[in-house]
């Protein structure tokens, strides 16, 4: 077996690659405009307060919605 035939990738990995990269950066900034947008969206929503108080059912509300708003962004970018 040609050991150099092994080690050379396809044509298109290194495009493929760098298209994942970039598409999943987007996808991060989303996901973070997102969660600002939704932080602005409700002001009087103190979060620090709401940790503080019962942060299982804070964190449960936050986790749902980054949990959402990934599977939208992914569905898009996909």
């Amino acid at each position: 077996m040609n050991l150099l035939a092994v080690l050379t990738l396809p044509e298109n990995f290194l495009i493929g690659a760098i298209g994942a990269v970039i598409f999943g950066l987007i996808g991060i900034q989303l996901l973070i405009l997102g969660f600002k947008l939704f932080d602005w969206l409700l002001p009087k929503v103190d979060f620090q307060e709401c940790l503080n108080k019962n942060p299982l059912a804070a964190a449960i509300v936050i986790a749902s919605f980054l949990y959402a708003l990934g599977l939208i962004i992914s569905s898009v970018l996909h």
